[in-house]
């Protein structure tokens, strides 16, 4: 990790996106077009050209002493404007070459969208009737457990001790003919998670359809009568919690990161330092939840850059009755998912602001979780800094758009972590970001979602000759990110409500 420190390298299953993705391709199309337009627009203005010659006045006296010659340079220049191999005619043939260059892109795109959005609609169909089926059931269902748990346990204590012990045995049978336990089964479908949360805005329209007294009651506690997608559930599922009111930011000075001090090498000590400051966070030490870094590196030439390390949610078990002072909650998840300002995010724009990072100072971002959702969002959707990369780890992205142009986002995905999939979207093919998938997956969803697994995956991107991830590689280091040659200093800030 730039020390000569090994790290296991995972195989990397997928990438998409950057200088090699779709849409790098189809805006190299659609420069061809741009560059067939104006070779017709110049071929043209040269038919023009060519008629104003002939109109010449000196060309037309000429043509009463040399009419033979005259008669010649007129036939040229009639071919040259407008025969066969004309100005005219080539201008009409890059001019409809150009145009059906761009209706065929135009298709392509339609078809992406049209296939997306017919994915959605099944989504959303296929999870209310979910949803519906499982309201609607629940009083049967719980009258039922009522009802026949008991008379069963009763039974089962008065059967002879042969009988419970080979009752036990097949049941432990069955089990195993059964197969694979919920988390087995999510490992090895990874897609049915992601359009799970796709369609989950039909999922909640089909609890609410189906339980008594709902449908009516929804209005008025502030449900949406209809939740076309991913984000609308989110944003009706965060309003239950307190509203995400400014931060508290404090400078931590008993806290430190043992990389602190230290320029990240490579891909690979970037995330690992991410990992060290998300052990500030460590679930025995609830009272640093909300604890990030910036590390500030100074160049010999005396410029300076900034990394700003985000950890991911402190809490996933919040209910709207327990959430307490922890701006990384899961109520900030669902805002966040639903596209809405938060506590975090407010934070860590003014720990950049008290750590002195200047609004001209380049600045990376990198974030695992909830981290890396809100590195890209304030990318995305600005923050008065110049932030011009973004790495995030294990992050659902899926949902944010608009990266400025020249701005580089390189995300990472471990296989059999669901997290990435939570916001029912791939993340976008574009030139400015790029998704590298990796599989160094444990049959376990928590597992696979830890930054161990996403420290392996970065060593394997740092090897990695694909020349979409090789582009976003170089970047960081040409700008002074990784591999750099100065200093580092380190400061640790807290964030709360």
């Amino acid at each position: 990790m730039g020390d000569g420190d090994v790290v296991s390298r995972p195989p990397i299953v997928g990438v998409t996106g950057g200088i090699a993705g779709t849409a790098a391709t189809y805006a190299a199309v659609q420069a061809l077009v741009d560059r067939l337009d104006t070779a017709g627009d110049r071929l043209r203005d040269w038919a023009v050209a060519d008629e104003k010659v002939l109109a010449d006045p000196d060309l037309l006296e000429s043509a009463v002493l040399s009419p033979l010659t005259f008669a010649d340079a007129e036939g040229r220049v009639l071919a040259a404007a407008g025969g066969v191999h004309g100005a005219v005619r080539s201008s009409l043939e890059c001019e409809t070459d150009a145009l059906l260059v761009r209706g065929t892109v135009a298709a392509f795109e339609g078809c992406d969208r049209l296939v997306a959005d017919s994915l959605r609609a099944l989504g959303h169909a296929v999870c209310f009737d979910i949803g519906y089926a499982v309201s609607s059931a629940a009083p049967c269902l719980l009258a039922l457990g009522v009802v026949a748990v008991p008379a069963v346990s009763l039974t089962r204590d008065h059967l002879p001790a042969d009988v419970r012990s080979r009752l036990d045995g097949e049941t432990q049978a069955i089990g195993r003919a059964e197969g694979e336990t919920p988390e087995e089964w999510l490992d090895k479908h990874p897609a049915v998670t992601q359009h799970v949360a796709d369609g989950s805005g039909g999922l909640l329209d089909g609890l609410i359809a189906g339980a008594p007294l709902l449908p009516a009651l929804a209005p008025l506690v502030g449900l949406r009568p209809f939740h076309a997608t991913t984000a609308d559930a989110a944003s009706d599922l965060a309003a239950f919690y307190q509203p995400e009111g400014p931060p508290h930011v404090r400078r931590r000075a008993d806290l430190s990161v043992p990389l602190g001090d230290r320029p990240p090498g490579d891909l690979a000590g970037l995330i690992l330092h991410l990992a060290q400051t998300n052990d500030l966070s460590a679930p025995d030490r609830p009272a640093d939840q909300g604890t990030v870094e910036v590390q500030t590196l100074h160049e010999e030439d005396g410029s300076v850059r900034h990394i700003v390390y985000l950890p991911g949610t402190d809490d996933m078990a919040t209910t709207p009755f327990s959430q307490d002072s922890d701006a990384r909650d899961l109520a900030a998840d669902l805002h966040v998912i639903a596209g809405e300002d938060t506590t975090y995010a407010r934070g860590i724009e003014q720990v950049m602001a008290d750590a002195g990072i200047g609004s001209h100072d380049p600045v990376l971002l990198v974030g695992h979780s909830l981290g890396g959702m809100e590195a890209a969002s304030l990318l995305a959707h600005g923050s008065g800094f110049h932030v011009t990369h973004v790495v995030t780890a294990g992050a659902p992205i899926g949902g944010i758009h608009g990266y400025p142009a020249g701005s580089h986002v390189l995300s990472l995905e471990n296989r059999g972590d669901v997290v990435p999939l939570l916001d029912g979207a791939d993340n976008t093919d574009s030139v400015s970001q790029v998704t590298v998938r990796f599989d160094d997956h444990q049959t376990s969803v928590g597992a696979n979602h830890h930054l161990a697994h996403y420290v392996r995956g970065a060593a394997a991107v740092d090897a990695s000759n694909d020349p979409s991830v090789r582009e976003q590689r170089a970047s960081l280091h040409d700008h002074g990110f990784l591999g750099g040659s100065g200093t580092a200093t380190s400061q640790v800030f807290q964030i709360t409500r």
